[in-house]
């Protein structure tokens, strides 16, 4: 419950600040740290990358999930 409203948040916070804004971005990073669920994480990554697609830090952690899909 507690990863949905980390979710939820971030989805206000960058509805509310134009792009790309570094808390929008930070905020999407908090669910994505925490989550334990890899597809709530890929989303979270994914969002981080919608509001700034150059995000270095959001495409290797990708990299990293997709990498840890193939191997599973």
């Amino acid at each position: 419950m507690l990863g949905g409203l980390r979710t939820l948040l971030a989805c206000l916070i960058t509805r509310h600040l134009r792009s790309p804004h570094p808390l929008a971005i930070r905020a999407w990073f908090w669910p994505a740290a925490e989550a334990d669920d890899l597809t709530e994480k890929r989303l979270c990554l994914k969002a981080i990358l919608q509001v700034d697609p150059e995000n270095e830090t959001a495409s290797l952690a990708l990299l990293v999930l997709d990498g840890r899909r193939q191997t599973n």
